[in-house]
């Protein structure tokens, strides 16, 4: 049977729905302005009474506030049922969501927060970053954009490396539109964050819903699901743990190429034993060497992005894996403030050698 607009069931649940997103929206009140503020990225309330938003890069004390932690919670607790979630202050503290316009939560419920309860908003970005505006930008070079353009032509998996605040995702998102339009893409993610431009993407996000008895949706679950997909190329939103560092080093051990991902690291160079540490606890019954052998084999590309004091966000490593072996093509000069060739980049396994 066919669900229609008339539908009078179907009709009821979405008016539930827009009810349930009042309701945040009506104990967001006291931040809500800073979602519509020009150059807000970020909103962060370290308790009810303290709040700070990132504006154009600098963080900037507000004067907002709610009334007491009580109202504050309530905000938090309506979060949480708006997307079938739970919280509680000492069985589940945490809360990792997102509102309805894109933008990313994340509460911490005391006594977890010792100063009190707390939240931190990443504002869904209202404009879509493509390559040529973060060259623009000095994100990267004409030669870097090149490369990574044939990069992504001739499918090698790609891994986006930085800290938190990096710009992996806007520099995912991006590297993403390199992407042959007729290619079909399916991407994961535990909070979905992607702006693809693709008629021929599938989205999926790990929902964060518990429900007894039942075997969590977690991102490997996903992952090894997309495979019957026929994806192809595959996007894992965030690489976090070992199920999911498994899961996708499984997937590009199986024959599956044009892989993109992030991943938390301090270096082109580090990122390599930070997948490697993450997937080795996910084969625990398979010798550490292995595993790094299979890292370095699979792994053809990282671009490792970082906030620079003077320079905002840039992508300040590009390393190329062959045969297992690293090479370091591109880096950032924090002295003279610009990026600097190292290595030429190797041909070897390009079918493709023009980006047009």
């Amino acid at each position: 049977m066919t669900a229609t607009s008339a539908d009078p069931q179907s009709e009821e649940a979405r008016s539930a729905v827009r009810l349930q997103w009042e309701l945040v929206r009506h104990y967001l009140r006291p931040i809500d302005p800073y979602f519509r503020l020009d150059g807000v990225t970020g909103i962060f309330v370290n308790r009810f009474d303290s709040v700070f938003i990132m504006r154009r890069g600098e963080f900037q004390r507000v004067d907002a506030r709610w009334q007491n932690e009580f109202h504050f919670v309530t905000a938090i607790e309506q979060i949480a049922n708006a997307l079938g979630q739970e919280v509680h202050p000492l069985e589940r503290p945490l809360l990792d969501a997102r509102l309805d316009d894109g933008s990313r939560i994340n509460a911490v419920l005391a006594p977890t927060g010792v100063s009190g309860s707390n939240m931190t908003v990443r504002l869904f970005p209202k404009l879509r970053y493509t390559a040529d505006a973060l060259m623009q930008t000095g994100s990267f070079d004409a030669a870097m954009g090149r490369y990574l353009r044939l990069a992504m032509l001739n499918r090698f998996n790609i891994l986006v490396s930085g800290g938190t605040g990096s710009g992996k995702t806007t520099l995912l998102n991006a590297v993403s539109n390199f992407i042959p339009r007729e290619d079909r893409i399916i991407s994961i993610e535990d909070t979905a964050e992607l702006q693809i431009d693709s008629d021929h993407w599938v989205a999926l996000e790990a929902p964060h819903r518990f429900v007894k008895d039942v075997e969590p949706l977690t991102m490997s679950r996903l992952v090894r699901n997309a495979l019957r997909m026929e994806p192809q190329r595959l996007i894992v939103g965030e690489v976090r743990d070992g199920a999911a560092a498994e899961a996708l080093l499984t997937a590009a051990n199986t024959g599956h190429s044009g892989i993109l991902s992030t991943i938390h690291a301090n270096s082109a160079l580090d990122t390599i034993d930070r997948l490697t540490n993450l997937a080795a606890a996910g084969f625990a019954a398979i010798p550490y060497e292995h595993v790094q052998r299979q890292v370095r084999s699979n792994l053809d590309v990282i671009v490792h992005a970082q906030k620079t004091p003077h320079h905002g966000r840039r992508v300040v490593e590009i390393a190329q894996l062959l045969d297992g072996e690293f090479s370091l093509l591109w880096r950032w000069n924090y002295e003279r403030g610009e990026h600097e060739a190292v290595h030429a980049p190797s041909m070897q396994r390009m079918h493709y050698t023009r980006d047009d």
